[in-house]
Order: C-alpha cells, then sequence, then structure tokens
C-alpha cells in the first residue's frame, strides 16, 4: 500500500520532479509578466506601421529568392 502522508510524498522522485517544473514555470512566468507590465504597448498606429513594414521587408526578400530561381532556372 502506498502512503499519501505529505512526508511521503515529498521523497516520490516523480512528484519532486513536478513540484521543480512548477517552480520553474512559474520563475519564467514571472519574469516575462513582469517585463510585459514595465513595458507599455506601443500605440495601435505604431503597432501597424510596425506590422507591415516587417510585411513588406519579409515580401521583398521573398521575391528577391524568387526571382534568383528564375534566374537560375533561365541559365542552366
Amino acid at each position: 500500500m502506498i502512503d499519501t502522508t505529505p512526508s511521503a510524498r515529498l521523497n516520490e522522485p516523480h512528484y519532486v520532479a513536478w513540484v521543480r517544473e512548477r517552480q520553474r514555470a512559474a520563475r519564467r512566468l514571472s519574469g516575462w509578466l513582469s517585463q510585459r507590465r514595465a513595458k507599455p504597448d506601443l500605440d495601435h498606429e505604431e503597432r501597424v506601421d510596425a506590422q507591415t513594414l516587417v510585411w513588406a521587408q519579409r515580401h521583398a526578400h521573398e521575391q528577391r529568392l524568387h526571382d534568383s530561381a528564375i534566374e537560375q532556372l533561365r541559365h542552366n
């Protein structure tokens, strides 16, 4: 029969690993939350502008890759 008293549970390796993982996750989350609270969100217009700029850069890069691939196919 398994003893379920708190002192017996503390000696179980799976329980100890589970508790340590929960503590690590809580520490990671608390750090992330403090950073989110410390930095105010950008204005909505700034976020839209930033997203548009990133999309344009990514699209231009994809277009350059496409053009390069077409040129390689033409010359081979």
